[in-house]
């Protein structure tokens, strides 16, 4: 089974660019375990971060043509090259999940919207897991401000579409047709995406988070062991960034 994840932004602030290999933590599936005498019994995989290293595919990367960007950080502004052709220069999508400290900070980084990267246009992000795997938390970081609006998704089968997991607006009724700060109530469909606010502010301009626990907010999240709905259709997953 392959497994992706998918981010779609939109609209992108003058430029805008990201760190995903910072944490997507998760129960790597497991088919079985066993006690000391061989017998099956329950077992608790172990955390790890499966975006490392991981190939990620953009729709979009700055440096094609060579451009400039200029990033805002409270009352000064430094300006710097992007070339896709120079590695020293380039910030292409192998960024987005390697290992580096915070003092060598590498990144993805769009085009900025002088070639027209904005709004109704999006950029999109998919990681390949390569197999089955049990998603519980996501965290994304971004090398400049968060951007106004975007949406994860996931993917159920190989070929199947792209399914909303959850959105982040400013504007979540007009962009995404959804209630900032949405629930879901027993009885509801618990794998419903909600909209929230809390992430789109501009502040903070480097550095900003994003963390999303897959299963907040879901009334079945102390049951989901015995819940149908969450754990089973979850085995075989893939997640854009959009």
């Amino acid at each position: 089974m392959d497994s992706s994840f998918a981010v779609s932004f939109l609209p992108l602030a003058l430029f805008f660019s990201l760190h995903l290999h910072s944490h997507l933590l998760v129960w790597a599936a497991m088919d079985s375990c066993y006690d000391e005498e061989g017998a099956p019994s329950r077992c608790m995989p172990k955390f790890e971060n499966i975006a490392f290293n991981r190939t990620v595919v953009t729709s979009n990367v700055c440096g094609s043509p060579p451009e400039d960007y200029c990033m805002q950080t409270g009352s000064t502004r430094s300006c710097h090259h992007c070339d896709a052709s120079d590695p020293d220069l380039s910030h292409n999508a192998s960024l987005l999940t390697d290992f580096n400290r915070n003092e060598e900070s590498t990144w993805w980084q769009s085009q900025s919207m002088y070639y027209g990267i904005q709004h109704p246009n999006s950029v999109n992000l998919s990681l390949h897991l390569g197999k089955a795997f049990e998603i519980t938390y996501i965290r994304l970081k971004f090398y400049t401000s968060r951007p106004e609006s975007f949406a994860i998704y996931k993917r159920t089968e190989v070929d199947g579409p792209w399914l909303p997991y959850q959105y982040y607006s400013a504007s979540c009724r007009k962009t995404y047709g959804k209630d900032a700060k949405g629930y879901i109530r027993p009885g509801d469909d618990e794998r419903t995406a909600l909209c929230t606010d809390e992430f789109s502010d501009i502040s903070p301009l480097t550095g900003g988070n994003v963390a999303f626990s897959t299963l907040e907010g879901r009334p079945s999240a102390y049951n989901f062991d015995q819940s149908v709905v969450l754990k089973f259709p979850k085995l075989r997953q893939d997640v854009v960034y959009n």
